[in-house]
């Protein structure tokens, strides 16, 4: 548990944390009691509706919630997304009171459990912001995984116990107010950077040029796509299996209404039991390849389902695959932020989740023609073997990927030595990583002067350089030493000369790359006045 000890003292990710269990827990709950309620009032059938529903709305709100996350504040995006959701669910509770309002619960439940899945997209493009390094954002994807298995254990165990003692409505109040407090907690986070605010054009070109943004950065580029076709495989596998719950659990292997809840709580036990253990894993040279393992990890089980007959094989089998949900969700969230650039991280992963659902929601739909055609175990064998196929054939190119992210670069660990830089969330580190640029200076040279305006901030990678006043010499700066900071930030003349001692290589920040990141950062700009002080001071 110690990759999980620094998250006590960041209050805003366990926050975030925290809302993400108990949401997807009351979403889970909801879900759960409105497909044992929609199947007694329509079969398979309208529990296949009830997933089709829960898909194709999010296919289409996602991206639209999603698309401006990149040029406003993602925590209040996220309140608006979660408030709205308790609505629909007091409305469904409401309506499982009468008899014959199957539809209409499916219909709310579907509705709130698409709105529902801008949750893990939102806060997937806010954690770079409240993250410092690589290393914490797997450590705060883990436990997000973590949360999202001890969800799907409680969630669905809540529901289970209350529908064994025939409350449907209940399980659906509870949903309802589990969404209620998530809402609440929102409030208390806050990322470690304000952004600069990104200027939007009209409303629909806007929107255009999000999608297309979103869809390139999320889906099309190279890195995306081995990223994106296994997951799409694993959503469409998940719809498969949302329908195919309440057929293994009432028909195949006769457990009984309530074990339609454990079934989907075993997903969650299996995910907690060896969440804490997935940070070891999912990290360095094995984040993307884990992310396959995982994959693979939901196509096994199914294909074994497929031939069992015992009654225990559901709840062994189920366990397993929560276990693989870990892998597959830490691995590939953890790949994309370091894959994607921040910039457009928001409207890239919803684009992306859009484009799951309506694989999920395809799933879901095609289930009840595939179980006509094939049987249930034909079906479950055959879905398992899908995933694990090309969980297999995009391994290549996701080991390619774990090579490329497997370690931060020199200039990454350079920004990292500068004080103010230390504090930065990772989202902005990394692209100040991409915005550096490199200059030479032999010995002798000059590199800023005296009284010049200055326009540039520097860090030493290589070589020595001496600063200088009036011909007196104020201090020698190696590698991994910073100068520049105090005409920037003061907005004064350079106070002072800097020489290049021995053959110089430096890396340089533009000013307005330089003032956004420091003065967005209250701990930074603090840092900063510390450093400029004491060289005033020595000066």
């Amino acid at each position: 548990m110690r990759q999980y000890t620094w998250l006590a003292r960041s209050k805003p990710i366990l926050l975030l944390l925290i809302a993400w269990g108990l949401s997807y827990a009351g979403d889970l709950a909801a879900f759960t009691a409105a497909s044992v309620y929609a199947y007694r009032a329509g079969g398979a059938g309208l529990v296949a509706v009830l997933g089709l529903l829960k898909a194709l709305p999010g296919a289409f709100l996602v991206p639209l919630v999603t698309s401006g996350s990149d040029r406003t504040r993602r925590e209040r995006l996220l309140i608006a997304t979660v408030v709205p959701r308790v609505l629909p669910l007091g409305v469904a509770a409401a309506a499982m009171t009468g008899g014959g309002q199957g539809l209409l619960v499916v219909v709310l439940v579907g509705v709130e459990g698409g709105v529902a899945s801008a949750f893990r997209q939102i806060q997937a493009a806010l954690l770079p912001w409240l993250a410092r390094t690589p290393d914490e954002l797997t450590s705060a994807n883990s436990a997000a995984s973590v949360l999202q298995s001890a969800a799907m254990v409680g969630g669905p165990a809540i529901a289970a116990g209350l529908l064994a003692a025939g409350a449907a409505q209940a399980a659906m109040l509870v949903s309802c107010g589990l969404v209620a407090v998530a809402a609440v907690l929102l409030a208390g986070v806050r990322p470690l950077s304000s952004e600069a605010p990104v200027r939007a054009a009209g409303r629909l070109k806007q929107l255009k040029l999000d999608m297309v943004a979103g869809f390139n950065a999320g889906v099309r580029q190279r890195d995306a796509v081995a990223l994106f076709v296994p997951a799409a495989a694993q959503t469409f596998g998940r719809g498969v299996l949302n329908v195919l719950t309440v057929v293994i659990a009432l028909e195949l292997f006769d457990l009984g209404s309530a074990a339609v809840g454990w079934l989907t709580a075993l997903l969650g036990v299996g995910g907690l039991l060896v969440g804490p253990l997935a940070v070891l894993f999912v990290r360095g040279k094995r984040v993307a390849r884990s992310f396959a393992a995982g994959v693979a990890g939901w196509g096994v089980p199914m294909i074994l389902l497929g031939f069992a007959h015992g009654a225990y094989w559901p709840y062994l089998t189920f366990g397993v695959i929560g276990v693989a949900n870990v892998f597959d969700d830490v691995g590939v969230y953890s790949s994309l932020q370091q894959v994607i650039p921040p910039r457009l991280m928001g409207r890239a992963l919803g684009v992306r989740r859009g484009l799951l659902l309506l694989s999920m929601g395809l799933g879901s739909a095609v289930t009840p023609w595939l179980i006509d055609a094939w049987g249930a175990r034909g079906t479950l064998i055959a879905t398992g073997l899908l995933l694990v196929a090309l969980a297999a054939a995009f391994l290549p190119r996701l080991t390619a990927i774990d090579g490329k992210i497997s370690a931060p670069g020199p200039d990454l660990a350079l920004l990292r030595q500068v004080s103010f830089f230390h504090p930065l969330p990772f989202a902005i580190v990394e692209h100040l990583t991409s915005e550096l640029q490199s200059a030479t200076y032999e010995p002798g040279d000059v590199i800023i002067r005296d009284g010049e305006p200055g326009e540039r901030f520097y860090i030493i990678a290589e070589g020595r350089a001496r600063a200088s006043k009036d011909g007196e010499q104020l201090r020698e700066m190696g590698a991994g030493e910073s100068f520049g900071e105090i005409a920037l930030l003061r907005r004064t003349p350079r106070t002072a000369t800097v020489t290049a001692m021995s053959r110089l290589e430096v890396r340089t920040l533009a000013r307005e790359e330089f003032l956004a990141a420091v003065t967005g950062n209250p701990e930074s700009v603090e840092r900063a006045e510390e450093v400029i002080s004491t060289r005033l001071q020595a000066g």
